[in-house]
């Protein structure tokens, strides 16, 4: 048993992970990479940050994994991968339910506004998005509000988030357009070969 402490970071996204007042840390992918990499012989620190944070933290060495992340081009020669974490349900949803798409070319054809987290990648098809229809946001919190508001035309959420975020906020009328509902395949990434390979042995 390797018996080494890592930290390891992710983003604030209860239900599947999230920190109360008391600073204790919480949720259904925390619970679950805990328990990987306690069978890959090492304890865990687990850091909640926003992502902006997290992936520099990585690259100077503060941190030695994030969990929770989707693959890129730019990311895949940057970390090591590990196998496949989970599948997230993403939705793309709006505040207007007149809204409806069935590509997401249509977004910026329609000149419809989508509101994005700053420093988050939502794959190809949302990434390359003109960034004129785009209204980046810090907060995913200020983002749902805004979509419920009407205040910005679309927004793109995990489904479990948008769900946990809209009981707590007290939101009732934001629509989901199923047309445009995908999978996310989710991962956690390394900058050390050897961490990524223990991981992922355990999966």
């Amino acid at each position: 048993m390797k018996n080494k402490t890592l930290k390891i970071g992710a983003d604030p996204f209860p239900p599947y992970q999230y920190m109360l007042s008391d600073g204790s840390i919480h949720g259904s992918d925390y619970k679950l990479v805990k328990e990987i990499f306690n069978r890959a012989g090492y304890t865990i620190e687990v850091i909640i940050k926003d992502w902006c944070y997290l992936e520099p933290m990585l690259d100077n060495g503060e941190l030695d994994g994030i969990f929770q992340v989707q693959k890129t081009s730019e990311r895949e020669q940057k970390y090591y991968f590990s196998k496949l974490f989970r599948n997230a349900v993403t939705e793309v949803i709006t505040g207007n339910h007149s809204i409806q798409l069935s590509d997401f070319s249509e977004i910026e054809k329609n000149q419809f506004t989508l509101g994005v987290l700053n420093g988050y990648s939502y794959g190809e098809a949302i990434d390359n998005i003109g960034e004129g229809c785009k209204r980046f946001y810090d907060s995913s919190e200020q983002l749902l509000k805004d979509i419920s508001n009407c205040k910005v035309d679309i927004g793109i959420y995990d489904k479990g988030v948008k769900e946990s975020m809209m009981l707590q906020m007290g939101l009732k009328n934001i629509y989901s357009i199923k047309s445009l509902e995908f999978i996310r395949p989710l991962y956690v990434i390394f900058s050390d070969a050897q961490i990524c390979h223990d991981f992922s042995g355990c999966q």
